[in-house]
């Protein structure tokens, strides 16, 4: 199967130069995670995420935040390439580009588990058991929200699981419950400066400087306040059709692993069900 008949056509672009506000309102009007990004010319710089504009609050130029170095590939070119890129390079997308780099679509981990998994009924013989994670990380319910896009951003993922005081699984929350509350302010900060010699403590005993720092402000308020309570989970045994089919439906990424009632065993991503391409 060719990357074209499965990629997003005419993908929305930011062009340079362009600021961090005005990302924002994209990725909040578009509800998506990551733009292509062009120069003036059209052609391809890179791509900005919303995890680069989380993880740096105080970067207003967009060229700044623009990740350059990721996967491309053509239309033309066969899916399992497109899927070998995304794992060699741990990135969710690739664009696709014409022979003048310029971006004519872009492909998904969630265009290819629509598209193709979710349709392809031979995958009901095989589980996901190979594929999802035992490692996963977690954020209690009580957890400040600023601890828990820490705790998200730390565990490279989109959304993580919420527990309960007896380690239950109550809730899942994403980067994108997280944005939505959030606000990014200016504030003054004051930072020591160090001497250059004995006369500079004479002059001065405690010099400082003071400087505008943006950071992101988040409400204060628990995790739970903002989590999503109604988790649809996988078990270690459902089919990668079933899982994909879950994932269409729903509109999620990732589904919390469980045994019996509530037991958290591990995390099945999107990202994992795609190795099955490579495998066949």
């Amino acid at each position: 199967m060719k990357v074209g008949t499965l990629m997003t056509k005419d993908p929305v672009v930011i062009q340079l130069p362009a600021t961090r506000e005005y990302a924002i309102g994209l990725f909040r009007k578009h509800k998506v995670r990551s733009f292509p990004v062009v120069g003036k010319d059209g052609k391809l710089v890179g791509i900005v995420s919303i995890k680069r504009i989380l993880l740096h609050p105080d970067e207003d130029q967009l060229a700044m935040l623009v990740r350059r170095n990721l996967p491309v590939v053509k239309a033309t070119d066969d899916l399992k390439k497109a899927v070998k890129e995304m794992l060699e390079m741990d990135y969710r997308r690739v664009v696709v580009v014409d022979d003048e780099n310029r971006p004519v679509g872009i492909l998904t981990v969630g265009d290819i588990v629509r598209r193709y998994l979710a349709k392809n009924e031979n995958l009901k013989e095989v589980t996901i058991e190979p594929y999802y994670q035992r490692n996963a990380g977690v954020v209690w319910k009580g957890t400040p929200l600023k601890a828990a896009l820490k705790a998200l951003l730390l565990s490279n993922s989109m959304a993580i699981p919420v527990i309960d005081d007896e380690g239950h699984l109550v809730g899942m929350v994403d980067e994108t419950d997280l944005l939505k509350d959030s606000e990014v302010i200016r504030i003054m900060k004051q930072t020591a400066l160090a001497a250059q010699s004995e006369e500079d403590w004479i002059l001065e005993s405690n010099p400082t400087l003071l400087f505008e720092k943006a950071e992101l402000q988040l409400p204060k308020k628990p995790v739970e306040g903002i989590m999503n309570p109604n988790v649809i989970v996988a078990t270690p045994h459902m089919s990668v059709y079933d899982v994909a089919q879950k994932m269409v439906k729903y509109n999620i990424e990732q589904l919390p692993v469980i045994r019996g009632q509530d037991e958290l065993v591990g995390i099945v991503r999107d990202m994992d069900i795609i190795k099955v391409i490579l495998n066949k």
